[in-house]
């Protein structure tokens, strides 16, 4: 019964000992810094603190009049410091960044009326661009606030039903435009009555709003939106 566990001693002890190894001749850096990370493996504690909380509505939020979101908040501004961690973990493959920023974040939030919700929901990426990072950003953010809050993630609730174009270069029109009709939900006999969308940057509101009108349309009756960052107001 015991030959597994002691047969995985030895194993166990050469993993650590090359852990060890690795460590001490290549040590872990702060990604933003390069000094020696304290507040996780890739991020020391200084800098964490040096990225600017934004904690607000964006005023972006207000463009959308049917008001489709109860509540939106976002954590930081989109500085340099949060812009180098998010494209760490959208494009370097990363994903323990979004779970990292997602426990700070629901840490924050813990006694807001937004944490009031039966529901995670990540906005899920449309099917290239799940096939190309091989993960959703947003999932882990949200897995990070669900660690906090003891409240469930639900990855497969609302699905992207059509690939459609980057938001990056289009004005708040056509983003709006281009991302309208995109979602649908895959379950509709189990709807929880309160949802709380996790995205990683509110920068129009176009997709996050546009999944909080499919989730409102569909019967849940309350939809808040919490996103990791927004752009300077002059960006």
């Amino acid at each position: 019964m015991g030959t597994g566990n002691l047969l995985s001693r030895p194993v166990r002890g050469i993993t650590d000992i090359l852990s060890s190894l690795i460590d001490w001749l290549f040590p872990p850096q702060c990604l933003i810094c390069g000094k020696i990370p304290d507040a996780a493996p890739f991020l020391c504690e200084s800098c964490y603190r040096a990225c600017s909380v934004f904690d607000d509505c964006p005023d972006s939020g207000a463009h959308h009049e049917d008001k489709p979101a109860n509540r939106v908040c976002v954590m930081f501004t989109f500085d340099e410091y949060i812009q180098k961690l998010v494209h760490q973990l959208k494009y370097r493959d990363m994903p323990y960044i979004g779970t990292f920023l997602g426990q700070r974040v629901g840490k924050y939030y813990q006694h807001h009326d937004i944490a009031n919700c039966d529901a995670l929901v990540p906005i899920p990426l449309n099917a290239v661009r799940k096939r190309e990072r091989t993960y959703n950003q947003s999932s882990y953010i949200a897995r990070g606030i669900a660690s906090v809050w003891g409240i469930p993630v639900e990855e497969r609730l609302l699905k992207r039903c059509r690939n459609t174009r980057t938001q990056t270069r289009l004005n708040r029109d056509e983003r709006r435009e281009n991302i309208r009709d995109a979602f649908v939900l895959r379950n509709k006999k189990q709807i929880p009555e309160r949802v709380c969308l996790i995205d990683d940057v509110f920068t129009t509101g176009a997709t996050t709003m546009e999944a909080a009108r499919t989730l409102k349309r569909s019967g849940v009756r309350m939809v808040h939106i919490l996103t990791l960052a927004t752009p300077r107001k002059n960006q």
